[in-house]
């Protein structure tokens, strides 16, 4: 049997057989459980790290949001702290614990999911442990399906050069002496970039160009104006989301490249060959490198997920404003899933009612009964 625990729940025993079983306790899972909390579905979290909030917790040391904490919240209860401040990584994951405490949310931790596929009429979810749950409707948060996308280029490099990714990296200690080369000059990117240069060389591999916007307006934040003039909801098939979801812009003018080279780093073309510990770019500026972050985004790791109708050709999940084509599987907190916040705490509470609406329209009335008279073995709370 599975453990159950209080850590970012209430500590109840998780039913083995679910109407709805959320995939990932993060920000995204925890805005839909508390949404669900509302309603007559029977539902479950499960989370492959020990605590709520560990995949906050984990990430590089001097992370801080780029959303105040008057926009970093989750529906129904506001981050403790000045609102016009900007969260640190573990106040995020501090306050994420505290709302499934709050909604008194049923989480699962140390729970990762090795295989999912359908059965009877809905789905069963086979845990790293070799455990079974059974349910109705599955909902793949964020995070719970997904792995850095690194590109195949890194193979080239040899063993002595050291390689992270903006989940392994945790500050400029962890780096040997010598030059430092940056993948990937999105936010991300950039903030370790900046970080590094007090203590390293560093050069920052680009893209496509990327628009910086400030992070306050007339002394308001970027937020605040996004938020009134309904940017920040506005659809991906809309002409603004459009835009938005081409040129990708993020907030932070101390991320405008011209600024990062004043403080010393160097930023270069795309990264174009390997050949040892030297490196080539499409600008034709080459360099020698002891280490390389790869801050390159994720992609889906959807070989666990047994359902083939759910992906594409490339084998990524396939959805419509977060709504499988398989029929009961769902998706949450994904990039533009819908809007600019999808992705964002600010914004994430409003898949979560959409999706509800459309699981109740599903799931509510129609077998109501038929998964509470069925199996109702439940996994063992033994913390």
């Amino acid at each position: 049997m599975l453990e159950n625990s209080a850590n970012g729940g209430n500590g109840a025993k998780l039913p083995r057989t679910l109407d709805v079983l959320i995939v990932g306790a993060g920000q995204a899972g925890l805005a839909l459980g508390a949404r669900l909390k509302s309603t007559s579905l029977r539902f479950g979290l499960i989370e492959r790290h020990a605590r709520v909030g560990d995949s906050w917790r984990n990430r590089y040391d001097s992370l801080t949001l780029f959303t105040p904490r008057a926009y970093s919240a989750l529906p129904g209860l506001a981050v403790p702290g000045d609102p016009d401040g900007f969260p640190t990584k573990d106040e995020m994951a501090d306050y994420l614990e505290t709302y499934a405490t709050h909604f008194d949310l049923p989480v699962m931790p140390n729970t990762g999911i090795a295989s999912l596929e359908r059965a009877n009429g809905g789905f069963r979810a086979a845990t790293e442990a070799g455990e079974e749950i059974h349910s109705r409707a599955v909902v793949l948060a964020t995070g719970a399906y997904q792995r850095p996308a690194i590109p195949v280029i890194s193979k080239e490099l040899p063993a002595e050069v050291l390689q992270l990714t903006p989940e392994s990296y945790k500050n400029p200690a962890q780096l040997p002496p010598g030059r430092i080369l940056v993948v990937g000059d999105g936010a991300t990117g950039r903030q370790i970039a900046v970080e590094l240069s007090a203590t390293h060389e560093v050069f920052l591999a680009s893209g496509r160009p990327r628009r910086v916007s400030p992070d306050r307006v007339l002394g308001k934040s970027i937020f605040w104006w996004m938020d009134k003039l309904g940017i920040v909801r506005a659809s991906r098939e809309s002409a603004i989301g459009r835009y938005l979801m081409k040129t990708d812009p993020f907030p932070g003018k101390d991320l405008e490249l011209e600024r990062l080279r004043e403080r010393g780093v160097e930023a270069v073309g795309r990264l174009s060959r390997v050949e040892g510990k030297t490196v080539t770019f499409a600008d034709g500026n080459t360099t020698e490198v002891v280490a390389v972050i790869w801050a390159t985004g994720y992609r889906d790791d959807a070989e666990r997920v047994a359902i083939p109708e759910a992906k594409d050709a490339d084998g990524d999940f396939l959805h419509e404003r977060g709504v499988s084509p398989v029929p009961n599987l769902y998706f949450i907190g994904r990039s533009w899933q819908w809007t600019r916040g999808s992705a964002l705490l600010t914004g994430v509470g409003a898949d979560a009612s959409y999706l509800t609406g459309h699981m109740l329209t599903q799931l509510e009335g129609s077998a109501a009964g038929e998964a509470r008279s069925g199996d109702h073995e439940v996994l063992a709370a033994s913390s």
